[in-house]
C-alpha cells in the first residue's frame, strides 16, 4: 500500500469547509476519520464526529473558536452507522453544552439537531437522529446548501453529500483519499459509484478518510475499473479448465480455490480477507446471472461455476 500522506489536524479547505481529523489513525481509518465543519455563517454543520477519542474535542473547540471566530454547531450529520463516524456524537453534544454554559446562555431547545439516514438494525436507540432522505436539501445558511445522496454499498445507510455552491462531494467511506474502500454489498456499491460519477462532469472530493481528491470523477472511474477487473479475474479462474494444479482444473470452484489463484503472490495471512472480498464479488456475479452457486450449508463452502458459455463472458 502507498505511504499515507501526512495531514494536518485542522485545515481550512475552502471558504465553507474546515477539516478536523478524528485522531484515530489505523490501517482501516488511514490518517483517521475526517470530520468537517461546513458553512459560511456563524452556525455550522458538523459532518461526522469521529469515534470518541478524547483529544478530538479540544481540537474541534479550537477550530470553532480560533479558526472560525467563535462559530457554533447547529446540526450534526453522520454519514453512516460505523463507530468511527458516530462514536463522538455524545462528546460533541457535551462540548456544545459546556460552551453554552460558559457564555451564560440557556438553550431553548436541543443544542444541535442530529441527522442520519435510518438504519434500525445498527442505530443506537438512545441517540435521537432525525431521518435524512435521499436528495434532501440541507440549507446550512443562505450561502451554503448540502444535498444528501443515499449511496449504499459500504453500508446500507451510507450517504454522500454534495455541496452545491462549491461543486464538491463529501463521499464519506464510498471513496477514500488513498487506497480502496471496503463494502458489504458490491452490487449496491457499484451503483452508488456510478451515481456519483454521473453527478457532474467534474468536481472535487472530500473523503471520509485521507486527503482531498482533486479529480473526483477520475478517482471514481479508477474504483469502478478496479472492481470490474477483479470480477473478470474471478470469471477467468472459473473458466480455466487447464489449470496447472489438478485440484483447480475442475469447473466448480470454491472462493478459497479462486483466492489461491488470484492472490497466489500474496502472503497466506491475507487470504481470509481476500476470500471475503471474493465472496462478495461472487454474490454480485450470481445476481447478474453470470455464475451459479452449488448447494452448501455455508456460502464459504459453496462451489461456483459459470452460468453462461465462455463466448458470452
Amino acid at each position: 500500500m502507498e505511504a499515507l500522506e501526512r495531514l494536518p489536524n485542522i485545515v481550512r479547505l475552502s471558504e465553507r469547509v474546515v477539516r478536523i481529523l478524528g485522531l484515530n489513525p489505523n490501517k482501516f481509518t488511514l490518517q483517521g476519520t475526517n470530520t468537517y465543519l461546513i458553512g459560511k455563517g456563524p452556525r455550522k454543520v458538523l459532518l461526522d464526529t469521529g469515534e470518541g477519542i478524547p483529544d478530538y474535542i479540544p481540537l474541534l473547540e479550537t477550530a470553532l473558536e480560533k479558526d472560525l471566530q467563535g462559530a457554533t454547531i447547529s446540526r450534526v450529520i453522520c454519514s453512516h452507522w460505523h463507530h468511527d463516524h458516530v462514536g463522538g456524537v455524545s462528546d460533541v453534544l457535551g462540548l456544545l453544552a459546556e460552551r453554552n454554559l460558559l457564555k451564560g446562555s440557556e438553550p431553548s431547545g436541543p443544542l444541535a439537531s442530529l441527522h442520519k439516514f435510518p438504519c434500525p438494525e445498527h442505530d443506537d436507540p438512545e441517540t435521537r437522529f432525525e431521518d435524512i432522505k435521499d436528495q434532501q436539501e440541507i440549507n446550512v445558511d443562505d450561502q451554503t446548501t448540502l444535498v444528501a445522496l443515499h449511496t449504499p454499498g459500504h453500508t446500507s445507510d451510507h450517504c454522500s453529500f454534495y455541496l452545491k455552491e462549491e461543486n464538491t462531494l463529501f463521499t464519506a467511506d464510498c471513496v477514500l483519499g488513498q487506497g480502496t474502500a471496503v463494502f458489504e454489498d458490491l452490487s449496491a456499491y457499484i451503483k452508488s459509484l456510478e451515481r456519483q460519477l454521473n453527478l457532474m462532469p467534474s468536481y472535487k472530493i472530500y473523503p471520509g478518510h485521507g486527503p482531498v481528491i482533486e479529480d473526483g470523477p477520475g478517482k471514481i472511474r479508477e474504483y469502478i475499473k478496479h472492481r470490474l477487473d477483479r470480477e473478470n479475474q474471478i470469471l477467468a479462474v472459473l473458466l480455466d479448465k487447464d489449470a496447472s494444479d489438478a485440484s483447480l482444473s475442475k469447473t466448480n470452484k470454491t472462493a478459497k480455490d479462486i483466492v489461491s489463484v488470484i492472490y497466489a503472490a500474496y502472503p497466506v495471512s491475507l487470504h481470509p480477507a481476500a476470500e471475503h472480498q471474493v465472496l462478495l464479488h461472487l454474490k454480485k456475479l450470481e445476481q447478474d446471472g453470470k455464475v451459479k452457486r452449488g448447494p452448501a450449508d455455508e456460502i464459504s463452502d459453496a462451489t461456483w461455476e459459470p452460468s453462461l458459455p465462455q463466448s458470452s463472458l
